[in-house]
């Protein structure tokens, strides 16, 4: 009955290491290197501690009574186009690139990472992004129906065996559980019938969502992408109705929200700034105080995706592979728009560690066991990370202006990338800012990339252009220090913030 998908996306680990910024000479960058490497190879797990973060953190949610009431809730959520209330059943912060890979296959996108989209022309952009555009318009989730559920053991009989309930138990207790179950639903979408599978956890007695997909996809030899997704033919179907014999059941609650109250997402990016300048030195100011919710705030996020213009950004790269994008999908309702905004702020997450790294990596601090290698634990070593590095001590010297360190960046050539950036963003003004800072007694400057949304000025990301066109490693995020610049004038150029 199981037909394997043919999805293949290497898993690709995405590690920080050590690496010497290209402007410094073979001296400086020993002095790097020999800061205990601190930029390496993660521990794929953090001890969990108990302590206060000025980081704000989410109440765990109630938990469902069982297995398939999570399960049920998460397809809720989905036929509403309601992220959050699907995000909302998992125990821990579900993986949303998960959910958009099966978003996608629901869709009846033909997605596969592996194979790259060329585009020739601006013709071929717009009819690719008007495909992706239709695709979801048309797909009718509003009328989803939960058909039912599927004993795993009635696909798999190895899955009922006392040794595979005793690995089930093991992987529970891994996550702070005490059971973990694989849950199958039978669910038809338009005229197209699917198996979603879930890995469900019970936590303190109530149950959550842990991962789609999961153990019993993996048992049942379902690639990795296609997070459990399994598309019935017409013989599946004839084979699912001997396990359910009345297809025409749905157990998904009646009341739809289908464009009524959606749950409240409060924004992740602040208000913005009155000047590039200020962007960036409240960004700063923000670090050395550790407020992570203010760092993050300080970048352009809704912004950022309600702006981006994907057709003209595929205009300009020529290509389109899929999870490798900036943003894969275009923001055609309430699910996608926040399926991009939380790829934003993972990007912003990972930027962010990366700077931690580079300031641990230049004071010599060893924070070697929290550089990582999975992209999941993001959220988890950002929380440790002041802890391990204490950055109060960083005080904002000034700005320097781009032109000023970099002729190029001047230039009619780089005026011109830096236009074409602009309409990819969908911006009003981008504009990079140096500033400089101290740290344990050493001066740093700090590459740092805006944009300009109405009146209103936000961080895009740190490193960026400015970075780039000094030759900075881009693992740094834009910092360097003062001295490598090499620049006996370098005070005179260092301008006071208004």
């Amino acid at each position: 009955m199981i037909k394997k998908n043919k999805f293949a996306l290497p898993i690709v680990a995405a590690i920080l290491v050590t690496a010497a910024v290209s402007a410094c000479s073979v001296n400086e960058r020993s002095a790097i290197e020999e800061g205990k490497k601190a930029i390496s190879e993660i521990q794929p797990i953090l001890s969990k501690r108990d302590r206060a973060l000025n980081v704000s953190q989410v109440t765990e949610p109630a938990g469902f009574d069982s297995p398939e009431s999570a399960v049920k809730a998460y397809l809720e959520g989905l036929r509403d186009n309601d992220l959050k209330r699907m995000t909302d059943t998992f125990s821990e912060d579900a993986n949303t690139d998960d959910i958009m890979r099966q978003y996608t296959i629901l869709c009846g996108l033909d997605l596969e990472v592996e194979d790259s989209v060329i585009f020739n022309n601006k013709a071929d952009a717009e009819a690719f992004v008007e495909k992706l555009d239709s695709s979801i318009k048309t797909a009718d989730f509003g009328s989803m129906k939960l058909m039912g559920f599927v004993a795993p053991e009635s696909l798999e009989e190895v899955y009922a065996s006392q040794k595979h309930q005793e690995n089930l138990i093991k992987a529970a207790q891994r996550y702070g559980g005490d059971k973990m179950v694989s849950c199958v639903a039978a669910v038809e979408v338009g005229d197209m019938k699917y198996l979603l599978i879930f890995d469900v956890i019970r936590k303190d007695g109530r149950w959550f969502n842990h991962q789609m997909g999961g153990i019993f996809a993996n048992m049942l030899g379902i690639d990795r992408e296609a997070v459990g997704s399994i598309l019935l033919d017409t013989e599946d179907e004839k084979s699912l109705k001997q396990l359910l014999p009345d297809l025409s059941k749905n157990l998904l609650e009646t009341e739809a929200v289908r464009g009524g109250e959606k749950s409240a997402v409060a924004n992740i990016e602040a208000g913005g700034f009155d000047s590039s300048q200020m962007a960036a030195k409240s960004y700063l100011e923000s670090l050395a105080a550790n407020e992570q919710d203010k760092m993050i705030g300080a970048f352009a996020v809704e912004s950022y995706v309600d702006h981006f213009d994907i057709q003209t950004r595929l205009e300009s790269t020529g290509a389109y592979i899929f999870m490798q994008q900036e943003f894969d999908l275009p923001v055609v309702n309430g699910l996608t728009r926040y399926l991009n905004i939380q790829r934003r702020k993972k990007k912003i997450k990972w930027n962010i560690l990366q700077q931690y790294a580079a300031l641990g990596s230049y004071s010599g601090k060893d924070i070697s066991d929290l550089a990582q290698s999975r992209e999941l634990e993001v959220s988890s070593i950002l929380l440790e990370m002041p802890y391990r590095l204490n950055l109060n001590t960083i005080k904002v010297l000034g700005y320097i202006l781009p032109e000023r360190i970099s002729e190029f960046y001047g230039s009619d050539e780089f005026q011109n990338l830096r236009y074409q950036r602009m309409k990819d963003y969908g911006a009003d003004n981008t504009e990079s800012i140096a500033v400089v800072f101290e740290f344990d007694g050493a001066r740093y400057l700090s590459c740092i990339d805006t944009v300009k949304y109405g009146d209103k000025w936000y961080v895009r990301e740190l490193g960026g252009d400015l970075s780039s066109l000094l030759g900075l490693n881009s693992n740094y995020a834009g910092i360097i220090p003062l001295d490598f610049l090499k620049n006996q004038d370098i005070d005179s150029l260092v301008l006071p913030f208004n």
